[in-house]
Protein backbone atom coordinates (compact mmCIF):
# COMPACT_ATOMS: atom_id res chain seq x y z
CA UNK A 1 0.00 0.00 0.00
CA UNK A 2 1.58 3.28 -1.29
CA UNK A 3 1.58 6.43 1.63
CA UNK A 4 0.32 9.49 -0.03
CA UNK A 5 1.07 13.27 2.19
CA UNK A 6 -0.39 16.26 1.35
CA UNK A 7 1.16 19.18 2.70
CA UNK A 8 -1.20 22.05 3.04
CA UNK A 9 -2.17 25.20 4.33
CA UNK A 10 -5.58 23.49 5.28
CA UNK A 11 -6.45 21.05 8.93
CA UNK A 12 -8.09 17.80 8.04
CA UNK A 13 -10.31 18.41 11.09
CA UNK A 14 -12.10 21.44 10.30
CA UNK A 15 -15.28 22.30 9.21
CA UNK A 16 -14.22 24.44 5.95
CA UNK A 17 -13.76 22.02 3.52
CA UNK A 18 -11.11 22.62 0.26
CA UNK A 19 -9.96 20.46 -2.75
CA UNK A 20 -7.23 19.23 -1.01
CA UNK A 21 -9.23 17.86 1.73
CA UNK A 22 -11.28 16.13 -1.38
CA UNK A 23 -8.52 14.34 -2.62
CA UNK A 24 -7.60 13.36 0.61
CA UNK A 25 -10.87 11.43 1.02
CA UNK A 26 -10.50 9.99 -2.51
CA UNK A 27 -7.17 9.12 -2.12
CA UNK A 28 -8.33 7.06 0.98
CA UNK A 29 -11.31 5.49 -0.90
CA UNK A 30 -8.41 4.50 -3.52
CA UNK A 31 -6.38 2.35 -1.13
CA UNK A 32 -3.81 4.65 -0.03
CA UNK A 33 -2.50 5.61 3.24
CA UNK A 34 -2.97 10.19 3.55
CA UNK A 35 -0.85 11.86 5.87
CA UNK A 36 -2.55 15.31 5.87
CA UNK A 37 0.25 18.07 7.10
CA UNK A 38 -0.88 21.53 7.99
CA UNK A 39 1.72 24.19 7.27
CA UNK A 40 2.04 27.65 7.45
CA UNK A 41 0.64 27.67 10.73
CA UNK A 42 2.62 29.17 13.80
CA UNK A 43 2.76 32.07 16.72
CA UNK A 44 1.76 34.63 13.94
CA UNK A 45 -1.32 32.02 13.39
CA UNK A 46 -2.54 33.40 16.99
CA UNK A 47 -1.79 36.90 16.39
CA UNK A 48 -3.67 36.95 13.14
CA UNK A 49 -6.67 35.40 14.30
CA UNK A 50 -6.74 32.87 12.33
CA UNK A 51 -9.19 30.81 11.80
CA UNK A 52 -7.76 27.15 12.61
CA UNK A 53 -6.63 29.05 15.88
CA UNK A 54 -10.39 28.01 16.76
CA UNK A 55 -11.17 24.69 15.58
CA UNK A 56 -11.80 22.66 18.88
CA UNK A 57 -8.31 19.96 19.59
CA UNK A 58 -5.68 21.40 17.08
CA UNK A 59 -3.40 22.36 19.78
CA UNK A 60 -3.33 18.68 20.64
CA UNK A 61 -1.97 17.76 16.89
CA UNK A 62 0.65 20.32 17.00
CA UNK A 63 3.81 18.24 15.93
CA UNK A 64 1.80 15.02 16.66
CA UNK A 65 0.80 12.69 13.94
CA UNK A 66 -2.83 11.93 15.23
CA UNK A 67 -4.47 9.19 13.23
CA UNK A 68 -7.80 9.87 12.72
CA UNK A 69 -9.36 7.08 10.75
CA UNK A 70 -8.48 3.83 9.19
CA UNK A 71 -5.11 4.99 6.93
CA UNK A 72 -5.58 8.77 7.21
CA UNK A 73 -3.01 10.74 9.83
CA UNK A 74 -2.78 14.53 10.45
CA UNK A 75 -0.20 16.27 11.40
CA UNK A 76 -0.07 20.21 12.21
CA UNK A 77 3.44 21.68 11.85
CA UNK A 78 3.34 24.40 14.00
CA UNK A 79 6.60 26.48 14.13
CA UNK A 80 7.38 29.77 15.56
CA UNK A 81 6.66 32.03 12.73
CA UNK A 82 6.40 31.12 9.00
CA UNK A 83 6.39 33.35 5.85
CA UNK A 84 3.85 35.80 5.71
CA UNK A 85 3.39 39.54 3.78
CA UNK A 86 4.74 42.54 6.03
CA UNK A 87 2.06 45.59 6.38
CA UNK A 88 5.16 47.31 5.35
CA UNK A 89 6.61 46.63 2.20
CA UNK A 90 10.25 47.36 2.48
CA UNK A 91 10.18 44.77 4.88
CA UNK A 92 9.32 42.03 2.38
CA UNK A 93 11.96 43.30 0.61
CA UNK A 94 14.98 43.01 3.43
CA UNK A 95 13.46 39.77 5.15
CA UNK A 96 13.71 37.49 0.83
CA UNK A 97 16.31 35.46 2.05
CA UNK A 98 14.80 34.91 5.60
CA UNK A 99 11.71 33.00 4.41
CA UNK A 100 14.43 30.09 3.57
CA UNK A 101 14.61 29.30 6.67
CA UNK A 102 11.97 28.20 7.45
CA UNK A 103 12.54 25.56 4.87
CA UNK A 104 15.23 24.54 6.87
CA UNK A 105 13.92 24.16 10.43
CA UNK A 106 13.61 21.10 11.94
CA UNK A 107 10.96 18.74 11.43
CA UNK A 108 11.02 16.65 14.21
CA UNK A 109 8.34 14.15 14.67
CA UNK A 110 6.99 14.91 10.85
CA UNK A 111 10.53 12.88 9.73
CA UNK A 112 8.88 9.61 9.96
CA UNK A 113 5.87 10.61 8.09
CA UNK A 114 8.02 11.83 5.08
CA UNK A 115 10.50 9.16 4.89
CA UNK A 116 7.57 6.60 4.53
CA UNK A 117 5.68 8.55 1.43
CA UNK A 118 5.85 7.77 -1.52
CA UNK A 119 3.78 10.77 -3.44
CA UNK A 120 4.18 14.03 -1.93
CA UNK A 121 1.18 16.62 -3.18
CA UNK A 122 1.83 20.23 -2.10
CA UNK A 123 -0.47 22.66 -2.48
CA UNK A 124 0.23 26.53 -3.65
CA UNK A 125 1.67 27.78 -0.11
CA UNK A 126 4.40 28.31 2.15
CA UNK A 127 4.77 24.16 2.24
CA UNK A 128 6.77 24.92 -1.13
CA UNK A 129 9.37 25.87 1.64
CA UNK A 130 10.07 22.91 2.52
CA UNK A 131 10.43 21.00 -1.00
CA UNK A 132 14.41 20.84 -0.99
CA UNK A 133 14.81 19.62 2.84
CA UNK A 134 11.83 16.98 2.06
CA UNK A 135 13.35 16.31 -1.25
CA UNK A 136 16.66 15.53 0.32
CA UNK A 137 15.34 13.16 3.09
CA UNK A 138 13.23 10.98 0.67
CA UNK A 139 14.67 11.50 -2.84
CA UNK A 140 12.44 8.47 -4.43
CA UNK A 141 9.18 9.96 -3.74
CA UNK A 142 7.33 11.50 -6.00
CA UNK A 143 6.78 14.95 -6.00
CA UNK A 144 3.36 16.73 -7.42
CA UNK A 145 2.10 20.30 -7.72
CA UNK A 146 -1.28 20.80 -7.56
CA UNK A 147 -1.92 24.60 -7.76
CA UNK A 148 -4.87 25.45 -5.96
CA UNK A 149 -4.40 29.20 -6.45
CA UNK A 150 -2.07 31.65 -8.26
CA UNK A 151 -0.07 32.93 -5.59
CA UNK A 152 1.34 35.99 -7.55
CA UNK A 153 -1.95 37.78 -7.23
CA UNK A 154 -2.67 35.93 -3.28
CA UNK A 155 -2.61 39.44 -0.89
CA UNK A 156 -1.12 36.94 1.87
CA UNK A 157 2.23 35.42 -0.32
CA UNK A 158 5.46 36.99 0.69
CA UNK A 159 7.23 37.92 -2.63
CA UNK A 160 9.96 34.94 -1.99
CA UNK A 161 7.07 32.79 -2.36
CA UNK A 162 6.74 33.67 -5.69
CA UNK A 163 10.64 33.14 -6.45
CA UNK A 164 10.43 30.25 -4.88
CA UNK A 165 7.55 28.44 -6.87
CA UNK A 166 9.32 29.44 -10.07
CA UNK A 167 12.78 27.85 -8.81
CA UNK A 168 11.16 24.40 -8.06
CA UNK A 169 8.26 24.37 -11.17
CA UNK A 170 11.16 22.17 -13.15
CA UNK A 171 11.97 19.84 -10.25
CA UNK A 172 8.40 18.62 -9.77
CA UNK A 173 7.34 15.37 -11.54
CA UNK A 174 4.16 16.65 -12.14
CA UNK A 175 2.07 20.03 -12.04
CA UNK A 176 -1.35 20.04 -12.17
CA UNK A 177 -3.40 22.44 -12.66
CA UNK A 178 -7.47 23.03 -11.62
CA UNK A 179 -8.10 26.10 -14.57
CA UNK A 180 -7.36 26.25 -18.18
CA UNK A 181 -6.05 30.08 -17.03
CA UNK A 182 -2.91 28.45 -15.17
CA UNK A 183 -1.78 26.74 -17.75
CA UNK A 184 0.62 29.54 -18.77
CA UNK A 185 1.90 29.65 -15.24
CA UNK A 186 4.99 28.30 -16.11
CA UNK A 187 6.75 29.00 -19.38
CA UNK A 188 8.78 25.68 -20.35
CA UNK A 189 7.49 23.74 -17.65
CA UNK A 190 4.77 20.50 -18.65
CA UNK A 191 1.53 21.79 -16.76
CA UNK A 192 -1.30 19.86 -16.78
CA UNK A 193 -5.62 20.72 -16.53
CA UNK A 194 -7.42 18.60 -13.66
CA UNK A 195 -10.30 20.41 -12.81
CA UNK A 196 -11.93 20.53 -9.28
CA UNK A 197 -13.44 17.08 -8.60
CA UNK A 198 -17.28 17.23 -7.59
CA UNK A 199 -19.15 14.61 -5.30
CA UNK A 200 -21.68 13.83 -8.14
CA UNK A 201 -23.33 11.07 -6.09
CA UNK A 202 -24.99 14.16 -3.66
CA UNK A 203 -26.93 15.32 -7.16
CA UNK A 204 -27.59 11.96 -8.23
CA UNK A 205 -29.34 10.69 -4.76
CA UNK A 206 -31.51 14.61 -4.85
CA UNK A 207 -34.93 13.91 -5.38
CA UNK A 208 -36.97 16.91 -3.92
CA UNK A 209 -36.82 20.18 -5.47
CA UNK A 210 -36.91 23.14 -3.01
CA UNK A 211 -38.93 25.48 -5.76
CA UNK A 212 -42.68 25.64 -6.02
CA UNK A 213 -44.27 23.95 -8.99
CA UNK A 214 -44.50 26.01 -11.64
CA UNK A 215 -42.11 28.45 -10.85
CA UNK A 216 -38.23 30.06 -12.80
CA UNK A 217 -35.52 29.75 -10.54
CA UNK A 218 -32.40 31.07 -10.96
CA UNK A 219 -29.29 30.23 -8.46
CA UNK A 220 -26.00 31.66 -7.45
CA UNK A 221 -23.79 29.87 -4.80
CA UNK A 222 -20.59 31.43 -3.33
CA UNK A 223 -18.57 33.17 -0.80
CA UNK A 224 -18.87 35.85 -2.28
CA UNK A 225 -17.93 38.89 -5.09
CA UNK A 226 -21.41 38.80 -6.36
CA UNK A 227 -22.38 41.32 -8.88
CA UNK A 228 -25.64 42.68 -7.57
CA UNK A 229 -26.03 45.56 -10.12
CA UNK A 230 -27.07 42.63 -12.11
CA UNK A 231 -29.93 41.46 -9.96
CA UNK A 232 -30.51 45.33 -9.72
CA UNK A 233 -30.99 45.31 -13.18
CA UNK A 234 -32.69 41.96 -14.35
CA UNK A 235 -35.17 41.29 -11.49
CA UNK A 236 -37.47 44.15 -12.39
CA UNK A 237 -37.08 42.53 -16.48
CA UNK A 238 -38.29 39.21 -15.24
CA UNK A 239 -41.04 39.37 -12.27
CA UNK A 240 -41.88 35.92 -13.27
CA UNK A 241 -38.32 34.65 -11.93
CA UNK A 242 -37.13 33.70 -8.51
CA UNK A 243 -33.38 34.36 -7.33
CA UNK A 244 -31.89 32.67 -5.16
CA UNK A 245 -28.57 33.78 -3.38
CA UNK A 246 -26.81 31.11 -1.21
CA UNK A 247 -23.96 32.28 0.62
CA UNK A 248 -22.50 35.11 3.47
CA UNK A 249 -24.08 37.95 1.31
CA UNK A 250 -27.07 39.79 2.67
CA UNK A 251 -29.64 41.33 1.49
CA UNK A 252 -29.66 44.90 0.62
CA UNK A 253 -32.03 45.05 -2.74
CA UNK A 254 -35.00 44.40 -0.79
CA UNK A 255 -36.38 42.71 -3.92
CA UNK A 256 -40.05 40.25 -3.39
CA UNK A 257 -38.37 38.08 -5.58
CA UNK A 258 -34.74 37.78 -5.07
CA UNK A 259 -34.21 35.36 -1.77
CA UNK A 260 -31.07 35.66 0.09
CA UNK A 261 -30.70 32.14 1.91
CA UNK A 262 -27.00 32.60 3.74
CA UNK A 263 -24.84 29.67 4.52
CA UNK A 264 -25.47 26.55 3.90
CA UNK A 265 -23.58 22.91 4.19
CA UNK A 266 -22.91 21.52 0.75
CA UNK A 267 -25.49 19.07 0.58
CA UNK A 268 -28.54 21.54 1.46
CA UNK A 269 -27.75 23.54 -1.61
CA UNK A 270 -27.72 20.61 -4.08
CA UNK A 271 -30.97 20.40 -4.51
CA UNK A 272 -31.68 24.35 -5.24
CA UNK A 273 -29.05 23.86 -7.89
CA UNK A 274 -30.12 20.54 -9.32
CA UNK A 275 -33.54 21.86 -9.92
CA UNK A 276 -32.95 25.56 -11.07
CA UNK A 277 -33.20 26.97 -14.45
CA UNK A 278 -30.63 28.88 -14.63
CA UNK A 279 -26.64 28.80 -12.66
CA UNK A 280 -25.79 32.63 -11.80
CA UNK A 281 -21.93 33.12 -12.60
CA UNK A 282 -22.16 37.15 -11.86
CA UNK A 283 -19.35 38.00 -10.34
CA UNK A 284 -17.68 41.20 -9.90
CA UNK A 285 -14.37 42.28 -11.76
CA UNK A 286 -11.00 41.66 -9.39
CA UNK A 287 -7.77 42.57 -11.02
CA UNK A 288 -6.00 39.35 -11.75
CA UNK A 289 -8.72 36.19 -10.34
CA UNK A 290 -11.08 37.26 -13.15
CA UNK A 291 -9.40 34.09 -15.31
CA UNK A 292 -9.50 31.88 -12.75
CA UNK A 293 -13.30 31.65 -12.58
CA UNK A 294 -13.48 29.82 -15.72
CA UNK A 295 -13.53 26.55 -13.78
CA UNK A 296 -14.62 27.21 -10.80
CA UNK A 297 -16.97 24.66 -8.58
CA UNK A 298 -19.35 26.07 -9.01
CA UNK A 299 -19.36 26.33 -12.86
CA UNK A 300 -19.03 22.60 -12.48
CA UNK A 301 -21.48 22.21 -10.62
CA UNK A 302 -23.63 24.42 -12.90
CA UNK A 303 -22.88 22.04 -15.56
CA UNK A 304 -23.56 18.98 -14.16
CA UNK A 305 -26.93 19.64 -13.47
CA UNK A 306 -27.24 20.77 -17.13
CA UNK A 307 -27.92 24.09 -16.48
CA UNK A 308 -27.66 27.42 -19.02
CA UNK A 309 -25.06 29.96 -17.25
CA UNK A 310 -25.00 33.70 -17.00
CA UNK A 311 -21.88 35.33 -16.91
CA UNK A 312 -20.13 38.30 -17.19
CA UNK A 313 -18.42 39.10 -20.61
CA UNK A 314 -14.90 39.76 -18.99
CA UNK A 315 -14.80 35.63 -18.80
CA UNK A 316 -14.77 33.45 -21.37
CA UNK A 317 -15.89 30.54 -20.37
CA UNK A 318 -15.51 28.68 -23.09
CA UNK A 319 -18.58 26.38 -23.23
CA UNK A 320 -22.10 26.54 -24.91
CA UNK A 321 -24.96 27.28 -22.88
CA UNK A 322 -23.55 30.71 -21.81
CA UNK A 323 -25.06 33.90 -21.61
CA UNK A 324 -22.73 36.91 -21.38
CA UNK A 325 -23.97 40.37 -19.87
CA UNK A 326 -21.68 43.65 -19.80
CA UNK A 327 -21.95 44.70 -16.31
CA UNK A 328 -23.62 47.53 -15.77
CA UNK A 329 -26.16 47.32 -18.96
CA UNK A 330 -29.64 47.01 -17.70
CA UNK A 331 -30.50 45.59 -20.92
CA UNK A 332 -27.73 43.29 -21.74
CA UNK A 333 -28.82 41.57 -17.93
CA UNK A 334 -32.54 41.32 -19.10
CA UNK A 335 -31.50 40.16 -22.43
CA UNK A 336 -29.26 37.36 -20.92
CA UNK A 337 -31.57 35.78 -18.72
CA UNK A 338 -34.07 35.96 -20.97
CA UNK A 339 -31.93 33.93 -23.73
CA UNK A 340 -30.74 31.42 -20.55
CA UNK A 341 -34.53 31.13 -19.37
CA UNK A 342 -35.86 30.03 -23.53
CA UNK A 343 -32.19 28.06 -23.91
CA UNK A 344 -33.39 25.62 -21.19
CA UNK A 345 -31.57 22.86 -19.69
CA UNK A 346 -28.60 19.88 -21.66
CA UNK A 347 -27.90 17.12 -19.88
CA UNK A 348 -25.15 16.60 -22.06
CA UNK A 349 -22.75 19.09 -20.38
CA UNK A 350 -22.50 17.07 -16.88
CA UNK A 351 -20.00 15.31 -19.59
CA UNK A 352 -17.06 17.05 -18.51
CA UNK A 353 -17.45 16.95 -14.90
CA UNK A 354 -15.38 14.26 -13.01
CA UNK A 355 -15.47 12.84 -9.43
CA UNK A 356 -12.42 13.53 -6.84
CA UNK A 357 -11.87 9.72 -6.89
CA UNK A 358 -11.29 10.00 -10.93
CA UNK A 359 -9.61 13.32 -10.57
CA UNK A 360 -6.80 11.77 -7.26
CA UNK A 361 -6.45 8.29 -9.71
CA UNK A 362 -5.21 10.72 -12.91
CA UNK A 363 -2.92 12.70 -10.25
CA UNK A 364 -1.61 10.16 -8.29
CA UNK A 365 -1.53 7.26 -10.46
CA UNK A 366 0.87 9.75 -13.13
CA UNK A 367 2.86 10.83 -9.97
CA UNK A 368 3.40 7.32 -9.32
CA UNK A 369 4.18 5.89 -12.70
CA UNK A 370 1.14 4.00 -13.00
CA UNK A 371 -0.25 5.61 -15.81
CA UNK A 372 -4.15 4.42 -15.43
CA UNK A 373 -5.24 4.74 -18.88
CA UNK A 374 -8.76 5.28 -17.87
CA UNK A 375 -8.14 7.67 -15.40
CA UNK A 376 -6.15 9.51 -17.99
CA UNK A 377 -8.69 9.43 -20.81
CA UNK A 378 -11.25 10.10 -18.11
CA UNK A 379 -9.71 13.99 -17.54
Amino acid sequence: MKTVTFITGHYYPSRRRAGFHNLADAALRLGYRVNFVTVAYSLLSYLRNDYRIHVPGIRRNHNRAVRLGNGLVSYVHFTLWHPMTFLFAPLNTLSMRWMDAYGRGELGAMLPLVRETDIFVFESCPGLFLFRQIRKINPAARMVYRVSDDVRILGSTHPRLVEVERELAPRFDLISVPSAAMLDMFPGVPVRLDRHGLDTGAYDDCTRSPYAPGTRNAVFVGTGYMDADFLRGVAPAHPGCQFHIIGPMKDELGLPHVHFHGEMPFRETVPYIKFADVGLGIRTFRMGYASTLTDSLKILQYRYCGLPIISPDFLDLHREGVFYYHPGDVVSCATALGSALAHGRHAEYAAEVHTWDEVAASLLGDAAGEKTEKARASL
